[in-house]
């Protein structure tokens, strides 16, 4: 089974959606199956990379975060208060998120079997 993944920000002008960019270039094709603002289509990822640089807090954005607390919630940019910012990092960021969130998915499903 492989995870799949959405990557959501807040604001469209800024590093957080460039970083978003970058991500979404370097995961393997078909892992991310959407990149953009909070929508209920990222709620069919296992993992949710959330990017909220600006610090935008509205009734829709506490809304979505609750419903994605059943996801595994991955900060980066501002949010994450320093890292992930790097363009040149933040592929591998992801890339490397999904990979052990995979292995400890496997690794959970061999110990319960």
């Amino acid at each position: 089974m492989m995870l799949r993944c959405a990557i959501v920000y807040t604001t469209l002008n800024d590093n957080t959606r460039r970083l978003a960019e970058c991500m979404y270039g370097a995961l393997p094709r078909g892992v991310c199956l959407y990149m953009g603002k909070p929508c209920r289509q990222a709620l069919a990822a296992d993992v949710i990379f959330w990017g909220n640089n600006a610090g935008i807090q509205s009734a829709e954005i506490d809304a979505f975060l609750e419903q994605a607390k059943q996801r595994i919630l991955v900060p980066f940019g501002h949010t994450c208060f320093g890292g992930g910012k790097d363009m040149c990092a933040i592929g591998a960021f992801a890339c490397n998120v999904m990979r052990q969130a995979e292995q400890m998915l496997q690794q959970d499903k061999t110990k319960n079997v």
